[in-house]
Parts: C-alpha cells; structure tokens; sequence
C-alpha cells in the first residue's frame, strides 16, 4: 500500500487526470458518440472510457483503495482510510458540442475530505493541482484568489440545477445576476472554480451538484486563500455548493440561504 502523504497521492490523481484527458484527446473524433441525449444531459461513450483510463491509471498505483466515479456512483464502496473520486469529463455537454470548456477531475480523499485534487484541462494543456499541505498551482505557477471584495464588482460563475430547470432553479440565477457585476454560466463546475482560484473569477454556486464535480476543484479553492462551502446536502452525492475568493462569500451566502426555503 502506498504512502498516504498527500504528495504521494497529488503524484497518482495528477497521472489519471491526464490519461483520461489524454484519451480523449485522442478522440475527438468521436464527441458525436453518445449513450444517451436528452434536452439536460448527454451521456457520452468517452465519459465511461475517461473514468476507465483514469481508473487504471490509479489502480496501477494504488490498488487497495476505492474509487467513486461519476459513471459508476452506483456501486457500494467499501470503507477504507482513501476514497478516490473521479469525474471524467466535467463539461459534457460543451464537449459534445465543440466547446473545448471541459475538463478531467481527480482528488484523494481521507474521511471524506480531499488532500489531494487535480484538474486537468486538456484542449488548453492546464493542469491545476493542489494537496491539503501545499499551495494551489496550474502548470507550476502558484495561484492566489482575487482581492475584489464588493460583491457588485465580482464575476461569479453558477449554473442551473439539472434536476430542477424550473422557477426554483431560476430565481438562483437572478439573485447571482443581481449582486454580481456579472453573471456567467460556462458548463463546467471544476474549471469554472479554478478560475476563482486563479483570480480570474470571484465565486461559483451551483444549487445542485455533485461531489465528484468539487473534490479536486474546491481543495485547489482552499488552497489558494478562498473558501468553498457545501450548503445543503441532498444525499446520492449531491449538494449545493458555493465557493469563492473568501472576501464575497458571506454576503453572497446570506443572500442565497433563503432562496432554499
């Protein structure tokens, strides 16, 4: 069994975060292949074979601990001191289209928290990173969050609940869109939560998502002086989750808590 120093484990998610976006680099061909296509999802056939890469890639590793998946959340797992959570490819539906928006996530996580948590972006060749002992980093530079502290002057990044597109969902993004200088709604939850730790962004909300889309990204937040905070828990590893430079989060939060009731 492997050491279970969070460097030692940054070292394997790191490795399967890149097999998975390397195979789907190598096909892209393929983005058109999908198991399923709906009007709020698309379940595509490189997702399954992403999660397969990234898995190997782990299990060669580090064979003895568990794994939840997007693609394979069903499954029970076993208790064990490291969990492993993968997703993919977030942004499965930008990637479907065209839109080179998505990512590959993987983070370590002891007791349910991640110590360890990589998101490779591979169209663009960003590798974000970080242990729970360390600093945030995307290709070695070290990442800071943004020091804009006036909500009205924040870019925050959010997205509908795909569970619910009705007026529930909806009033989120009006209230997002009223205290935010601007609003934006990308597609995919960990690349967009990077861009908060690198900076380039003020928050991310999303009222219903899942653990595998924040493992990794929501540690890289921490890591780099921001906040990343689980708002209500729905069970099946969904939750809603805001995340943010630290200095917007409050206000932010307040004015999104009675939104739930």
């Amino acid at each position: 069994m492997p050491t279970q120093t969070p460097t030692a484990l940054l070292v394997i998610a790191r490795h399967a975060a890149r097999a998975a976006g390397a195979h789907v680099l190598a096909n892209l061909t393929r983005r058109d292949e999908t198991d399923s296509l709906t009007r709020n999802d698309v379940k595509h056939r490189l997702d399954v074979e992403a999660q397969e890469a990234a898995t190997a890639a782990i299990l060669a590793a580090c064979p003895d601990y568990p794994i939840l998946g997007e693609e394979t959340c069903d499954l029970p797992l076993p208790d064990a001191p490291v969990r492993w959570v993968i997703d993919p490819i977030d942004g499965t539906v930008n990637f479907f289209h065209g839109s080179p928006w998505w990512c590959c996530s993987v983070a370590a996580q002891i007791d349910g928290r991640s110590v360890a948590g990589a998101v490779f972006v591979p169209e663009f060749g960003w590798m974000f990173e970080a242990t729970s002992d360390g600093p945030a980093l995307c290709n070695g530079a070290v990442l800071r969050v943004s020091e804009i502290a006036e909500p009205h002057l924040a870019l925050i990044h959010t997205g509908a609940d795909k569970a619910d597109l009705g007026e529930h969902s909806f009033r989120f993004m009006r209230a997002v869109a009223a205290m935010a200088q601007r609003a934006r709604i990308t597609g995919s939850a960990a690349l967009d939560m990077c861009l908060v730790a690198s900076g380039k962004a003020e928050g991310y909300f999303e009222p219903g998502i899942f653990i595998w889309d924040i493992a990794a990204a929501g540690l890289i937040i921490e890591r780099a002086g921001g906040t990343c905070e689980i708002l209500r828990e729905y069970g099946g590893h969904r939750m809603a989750v805001l995340a943010s430079n630290g200095l917007i989060h409050r206000h932010v939060r307040d004015h999104l808590l009675p939104l739930f009731d």
